[in-house]
């Protein structure tokens, strides 16, 4: 994957809670001022393939997705749900279908259980697995953290699933009071390294903020649903868009 090079703590945990593009398609959006969502390809590009995902629907099955979290997220406003219904739409004769498990405040280690079991029981052909917001707050080693991620992703491919590793939230506030880079640097390690895609939600929100389309101010209620309802649903389009994209590229035959 490219190199995808928060808020008050208060702030963080508010934001967590209540939000098929080509390549050349999302290359045009980076040039279109008008799309408030889009980003530049030095901040994300779509790359790469989901072949489990694709071969679960080749075989006429559906596209269950499980995304696994460590906040406490309202899923009825949260990105997921636009999420399931721009898939759904571009695959009206698949059933999709997207389910939030949260585990609130585990670090990638202590999230490791919680895959485990709801990978087993949803079957599911896509992890998206939101990593590192707590690994940095409590300052785990990188290191440890890194070992968590490759057990995780070993699971979930052992499984037959796909993996989209989402990084961390951005703020200007939590940045001054958190180191995030080094997790950051291993999500993107093991992106290259272990055939998953890393999804970099901390650039795009840092990107959306430095273009003053969002705004993050913890004390005030008004901009900070606004800003949540604005990076949600930005992620469910992009992410909708990651998925397609990817699936459709795993099911084109070989040059």
């Amino acid at each position: 994957m490219k190199r995808a090079t928060v808020l008050t703590l208060a702030f963080l945990a508010g934001l967590t809670a209540p939000t098929t593009i080509s390549a050349s398609v999302a290359h045009a959006a980076s040039e279109t001022p008008t799309d408030p969502c889009a980003v530049p390809e030095t901040v994300y590009t779509i790359d790469g393939a989901l072949p489990r995902a694709w071969e679960r629907l080749k075989r006429g099955g559906a596209l269950p997705i499980l995304v696994l979290n460590s906040a406490s997220s309202r899923p009825d406003t949260a990105y997921p749900v636009l999420l399931e219904k721009e898939l759904a739409a571009r695959m009206p004769d698949r059933k999709v279908s997207v389910t939030v498990r949260n585990a609130p405040g585990a670090t990638a280690q202590e999230m490791l259980p919680v895959l485990n079991r709801e990978l087993a029981s949803s079957s599911a052909s896509l992890l998206v697995w939101q990593v590192g917001t707590a690994d940095a707050m409590r300052n785990i080693g990188p290191d440890s953290f890194g070992e968590a991620l490759g057990r995780g992703i070993a699971v979930a491919q052992g499984r037959g699933a796909d993996v989209i590793l989402m990084d961390m939230q951005y703020s200007p506030q939590t940045t001054q009071l958190i180191t995030f880079q080094p997790y950051l640097d291993y999500v993107e390690w093991m992106s290259q390294n272990s055939d998953v895609v890393h999804f970099p939600r901390f650039e795009m929100m840092r990107h959306w903020f430095e273009e003053g389309r969002v705004g993050f101010a913890p004390d005030s209620k008004a901009e900070k649903l606004q800003a949540y309802q604005f990076v949600h649903r930005c992620l469910g389009r992009i992410l909708a868009d990651t998925v397609s994209t990817m699936i459709d590229r795993a099911g084109r035959p070989a040059p």
